[in-house]
């Protein structure tokens, strides 16, 4: 056994004793000396540490709260000297930071607490020494053998046995890791719940803008239409209408993504043609990004058809897009491609939920920063996001998961750090839209008959569809509010044909007009119409008893098309989400 540590036996005085801090050739003291006021009774115990170069000259303090603390179970209990030495460790204090208790003797206090708060400890135990401060509690965080992190309780306070002799300090730590565990939870699930009602204030914010830009907007393409047909085929001012139309339907896109920011629960599900939704995405990100990054389409030549909601598709791609634009804040290459895939049975990448079989596949690739491997398996995670605060809610992956899974799919990721990284959707493949029932949309304008009562709120609406109704041969009659409505209608029901009744106005609703028409002629043959969709409105519409839902802004042929044949929209908004469906066709001429 070497001269400078001796080991007792745990039957004989359960301790481990050293003397690491006494010079070479210093006599070693008896165990049973040495150690007396530490001692409990003679039984098993685990192993104490302590320095007998202190106590053989009795610079161990004694007694039997002391003795108490060492053989605590719950609460670690240290010596330390005026330099912050440890020269006394009970076997709960190693225990907590998963050491031997003679590993620690003449270890520096501080060295045992994390970089982020260990600056104070120094000072604390000097003020404590000096008599400055009498005793000293707080939450700290220390670290254990292995170098995982542990919060602790701390309490120093100052101990000196005999006047005159050096005075010691006492540290006592409770394990409060589980509590500390419990509150960041609890931070979290808090934090969750901020960002939940952050986003459901955000959508009802999203999607009242979206219905006053969805008015504008009718309003300009309306208009913009009855100038182009106007126009002679020859005039130079076509092309000019033609720029207004195109910018107006871009700013369509952009009210279909705000109103998809404020949608709930789940949407119904349309034939989507792959190639006409990219390209949608396309024209979004190729004016609102970076002119940096190029933006590269690459398609498969066949068409792709995918069941999914249209505007949750395109959000998803979207928000894959984004990700992808952050990952590259120099610039590079964004890329989005589409093709067919077949996984059979046995197909490693196919995950168990979803058969087997012909997939789309649309990529979203880039040459940014990549993701780090321990990144990888928290991707999808509802809030988890690798951006700064104020840069991400966390929600954008999780919701490209969620879309997919409802769809039948699933989603891929292979990223190296440095080389970009590449998300695939996989959707099951199905039949084109016209072999599943799906109305088109028309692009003829036909000319009508009869009376039309056109209710709206929006002084410009009410123009524009006056205007265009005229146009195509109908009579029109306005009112701004349901009470207009009803009275009008009470008082010329015989000469009243159909009813375009918008959903948002001041006062009653378009669901609730519609239901009082009906008190008044059950045989009323009522249009909803709005720029903002709560929930599934085309099935609101129709329990209240209308033929069906047309949204903003929408084009005089979609219009003419719903005052001839209004059984349509109910055929159709079964199937779609007026509000962001396939892109409308370019109507006006």
């Amino acid at each position: 056994m070497s001269e400078r540590t001796a080991r007792v036996s745990r039957e004989e005085s359960c301790v481990e004793i050293s003397s690491s801090t006494v010079p070479t050739g210093a006599e070693v003291c008896p165990a049973n000396e040495s150690v007396e006021a530490l001692k409990g009774p003679q039984q098993a115990c685990p192993q104490l540490a302590i320095d007998l170069s202190l106590s053989k000259g009795g610079l161990l303090p004694k007694g039997d709260v002391l003795r108490s603390l060492f053989a605590c179970e719950t609460i670690g209990a240290a010596l330390c000297t005026a330099e912050g030495k440890l020269v006394a460790i009970s076997p709960a204090f190693a225990r907590m930071l998963n050491y031997q208790a003679g590993e620690l003797l003449g270890t520096g206090y501080a060295n045992l607490t994390h970089l982020q708060n260990r600056a104070d400890v120094g000072q604390v135990v000097g003020e404590i020494q000096s008599g400055a401060l009498l005793v000293h509690s707080t939450e700290r965080l220390y670290v254990q053998k292995s170098g995982a992190p542990k919060w602790c309780l701390e309490n120093f306070s100052l101990i000196q046995d005999t006047p005159g002799l050096p005075v010691q300090v006492l540290a006592l730590i409770q394990d409060i890791q589980p509590h500390k565990d419990t509150e960041e939870e609890r931070g979290r699930l808090q934090e969750r719940l901020f960002q939940a009602q952050k986003m459901e204030a955000l959508g009802t914010l999203a999607g009242g803008i979206a219905h006053d830009f969805n008015n504008l907007l009718g309003v300009i393409l309306g208009f913009a239409s009855i100038v182009r047909l106007r126009l002679a085929h020859s005039d130079p001012l076509l092309e000019f209408v033609k720029m207004i139309e195109q910018s107006a339907e871009r700013g369509a896109d952009l009210a279909r993504q705000l109103l998809g920011l404020g949608r709930q629960g789940k949407r119904e599900s349309v034939p989507n043609r792959v190639g006409d939704v990219l390209g949608r995405v396309v024209r979004i990100i190729t004016s609102t990004f970076d002119r940096r990054i190029q933006v590269q389409t690459h398609t498969e030549s066949a068409p792709l058809w995918v069941d999914a909601n249209p505007g949750q598709l395109e959000q998803a791609i979207l928000n894959l897009c984004i990700n992808a634009r952050d990952a590259m804040p120099e610039g590079g290459v964004l890329a989005l491609e589409s093709s067919r895939v077949t996984l059979g049975e046995g197909d490693s990448t196919r995950p168990s939920h979803c058969l087997p079989g012909n997939y789309a596949r649309i990529t979203v690739r880039d040459t940014g920063v990549g993701i780090a491997p321990h990144v990888l398996g928290r991707l999808f995670d509802p809030f988890f996001t690798t951006k700064e605060p104020g840069k991400g809610s966390g929600l954008g992956l999780s919701m490209v998961y969620g879309m997919a899974n409802g769809a039948g799919g699933f989603v891929q990721v292979e990223s190296e750090v440095g080389l970009g990284s590449a998300f695939s959707i996989h959707l099951p493949l199905k039949g084109p839209a016209v072999e599943r029932g799906v109305a088109a949309r028309s692009s003829v304008l036909e000319a009508g008959t009869g009376t039309v009562l056109v209710v709206d709120d929006e002084p410009m609406v009410l123009a524009f569809i006056e205007e265009a109704l005229k146009k195509l041969g109908y009579k029109v009659l306005t009112v701004v509010d349901g009470q207009q409505a009803c009275e009008v209608y009470s008082s010329h029901a015989d000469q009243i044909d159909m009813v375009l009744l918008d959903m948002v106005m001041p006062g009653s609703t378009g669901l609730e007009v519609c239901r009082r028409l009906r008190g008044i002629n059950p045989k009323v043959k009522v249009i909803l119409s709005s720029g903002y969709s709560s929930g599934d409105v085309a099935r609101e519409a129709r329990l209240a008893g209308a033929l069906g839902f047309i949204g903003k802004p929408y084009s005089l042929e979609e219009l003419s098309s719903a005052l001839h044949r209004p059984e349509s929209l109910s055929a159709r908004s079964s199937t779609e989400d007026p509000d962001s469906g396939p892109s409308r066709p370019q109507a006006w001429g």
